[in-house]
């Protein structure tokens, strides 16, 4: 018998594969917010790794909420509220996992040239390795959201992508200034 916690990581990175859905995961509240917690620690361990500590705390709980949110609007419209706790573990969950991908792509990295300054050859390689994880994550949500909404990939794809763009934009906008 599978313990638990390895059936659980199993069922993520198996969602991470395009394997499954949402549906897979339990009904959990508290799964659900273990998992934010986590995601949370994730988030600022990764802040202060990298020198981005200014307003850490306030960009994860602002990214974390818009998506809870948006997933609440679109579960709504579909007439699918039910789905809201499984999908929003997927996709924290899922999350959590291309945080960890691109720490060590990220670290790699180093500080961005200045604006005199071009890339190295290694640093343009992580770029494009960072974005092919980017990529990747936003076909999982796609998956993830098509899945729970009941839509064509397309729809879900194209909801992840607009979700992305809208946490992006806001947050360059209430978090100006901040590095």
């Amino acid at each position: 018998m599978t313990p638990p916690v390895a059936g659980l990581a199993a069922r993520i990175v198996g969602l991470c594969r395009f394997r499954g859905g949402p549906q897979d995961l339990p009904y959990r509240p508290g799964l659900l917010l273990a998992l934010l917690v986590g995601s949370l620690a994730i988030d600022l361990s990764v802040a202060g790794m990298l020198g981005m500590g200014d307003n850490a705390l306030a960009r994860s709980l602002f990214s974390t909420t818009l998506l809870m949110a948006l997933c609440w609007i679109a579960l709504g419209i579909r007439g699918l509220r039910n789905r809201y706790v499984q999908t929003t573990t997927a996709l924290v969950a899922c999350s959590m996992v291309f945080s960890l991908l691109i720490v060590p792509i990220a670290a790699a990295f180093g500080p961005p040239p200045g604006n005199e300054t071009a890339m190295t050859s290694t640093q343009t390689l992580l770029a494009w390795l960072g974005l092919g994880v980017l990529v990747w994550k936003l076909a999982v949500d796609g998956h993830i959201v098509r899945q729970a909404i009941d839509a064509p990939y397309w729809l879900g794809l194209a909801l992840a992508l607009a979700w992305a763009t809208v946490d992006f934009a806001l947050g360059r906008v209430l978090f100006a200034g901040a590095t």
